[in-house]
């Protein structure tokens, strides 16, 4: 009798030690700024809902479908402009938009931002947000978000759940605004004098360190409505941190140009993710990936798929005397986000970037890039192991002047319904359609809906 009691318990003591080793118990997790896992929360974001409900896709036999009255749809085309103050009172009014990011909240809404200027580069950068409570059919007025007296560029934006979200940018650095190679705003037509020298006024009042370049996000946790201080940090790209398969964590990887900012000792050789646990407020270091030998390799993006594993992408310059055919996007894998395979072309014949990666919720990875040879505008492929490998090229839209090249950098989220939308910058109509004498070539926030279907 005392033998089958003892038996009984010794049974139970395995099934408990069994639940608590499931359960994420029976240990301390106190590993280091690389190692340290978030801690678990009850929240139940619409990125872990997906995670465990959504099937992987098992083969490759889809097929993009462009409808083209969905190609080049107005997001915000900037006809009237942001009136932004430079200075002292002093305003401008901003007719161009670059550098998009789309991301997708709650149901139908979807938040957009993006680079509000005079032209591609001017000291009048400021941040702008936007919102859309019907999938992108009808959306807000630009708001600025961010507007310090440096050029502010390249918005990036993620959404965590529960109205919290986080906004990306970069500054470039003074001195070249004022007599270097980013100086020729000065002498522009659509600049007054009284604007030119409320921008000088406006460097006088910065410390030295103010006029550096530099790589920060903010934080909103109602929705966009109020945004918090920006945070400094050590690395940078157009699209900025991605969400995390648990729906918690977010990573950024970028390149540094400061590989001191914000605390950090990086090697600026190469890329770099860093990762935060609390919506951004701090940073921790995850890994470095070496970058392409012999090329310059910037303008990263990063995702951790459903399965844990990570697909990176880098904008490269394969022949920096070639500006449209020089570019090219060049991938990388790993499981663990530790250990990368080296970054390897897409496709002998590919030219574009800088690069944009999402997972839709059937697995398939969809990368889209800005494509500046003629036609000019956006294209995607497909990849159906994990970023692995890339299907043939997909034409998203075309640029209403094939030789512009002043285009791209879309990105893409896919809409409740499976629809995809990819939002990007180019002229909206090389047509004076605006009814007050204006040119409408200057550059501007527009998208394409596209979907996949079955081969037959």
């Amino acid at each position: 009798m005392r033998k089958q009691t003892l038996t009984a318990i010794i049974c139970l003591l395995i099934a408990f030690v069994t639940v608590l080793t499931a359960c994420g118990g029976g240990g301390d997790d106190n590993g280091d700024a690389t190692t340290a896992r978030p801690k678990k929360t009850t929240e139940r974001t619409e990125a872990t809902t997906a995670a465990t409900t959504m099937p992987m896709v098992t083969a490759s036999n889809l097929i993009a479908q462009v409808n083209k009255e969905d190609q080049n749809q107005v997001l915000c085309r900037l006809t009237e402009g942001v009136e932004v103050e430079i200075y002292n009172g002093v305003t401008i009014n901003l007719e161009y938009i670059g550098w998009p990011t789309i991301c997708k909240g709650d149901g139908d809404t979807l938040y957009a931002v993006g680079s509000a200027r005079l032209e591609h580069v001017d000291p009048f950068g400021t941040t702008i947000f936007m919102e859309s409570h019907d999938n992108g059919a009808t959306w807000s007025a630009p708001r600025v978000i961010v507007n310090t007296y440096l050029d502010d560029r390249d918005a990036g934006i993620v959404y965590m759940g529960n109205g919290r979200m986080v906004v990306s940018w970069f500054t470039a650095e003074v001195q070249p605004y004022i007599d270097g190679d980013s100086s020729y705003w000065r002498n522009r037509p659509n600049v007054t004098e009284e604007q030119e020298n409320a921008v000088l006024a406006s460097y006088e009042t910065l410390t030295l360190a103010q006029k550096q370049s530099g790589s920060y996000v903010i934080y909103s946790d109602d929705y966009g409505k109020t945004w918090g201080d920006p945070v400094q940090v050590p690395v940078s790209s157009p699209h900025g941190p991605t969400l995390g398969a648990d729906g918690k964590t977010l990573y950024y990887l970028g390149h540094t140009e400061h590989p001191g900012a914000a605390g950090f000792s990086l090697d600026a050789k190469k890329l770099h993710v860093i990762y935060s646990t609390n919506y951004g407020q701090s940073w921790r270091h995850f890994c470095e990936i070496d970058k392409v030998s012999g090329m310059s390799s910037y303008e990263p993006h990063l995702i951790q798929l459903k399965d844990g594993s990570f697909v990176a992408s880098v904008r490269v310059d394969t022949d920096k005397t070639a500006f449209k055919r020089g570019m090219a996007v060049f991938t990388a894998t790993s499981k663990d986000g530790r250990t990368w395979t080296p970054f390897k072309r897409v496709a002998a014949d590919m030219f574009g970037g800088p690069p944009h990666l999402m997972q839709m919720s059937n697995g398939v990875v969809v990368l889209t890039y800005g494509y500046r040879l003629t036609p000019s505008g956006t294209r995607a492929r497909l990849s159906y192991d994990g970023g692995k490998t890339w299907d043939k090229e997909i034409v998203i839209a075309v640029t209403v002047q094939p030789d512009f090249a002043d285009v791209g950098y879309p990105s893409t989220i896919q809409l409740s319904d499976g629809t995809l939308l990819t939002a990007y910058y180019q002229p909206y109509s090389k047509e004076d359609i605006s009814g007050n004498g204006k040119n409408e070539l200057f550059c501007s926030f527009l998208y394409t809906k596209w979907s996949l279907t079955e081969a037959e």
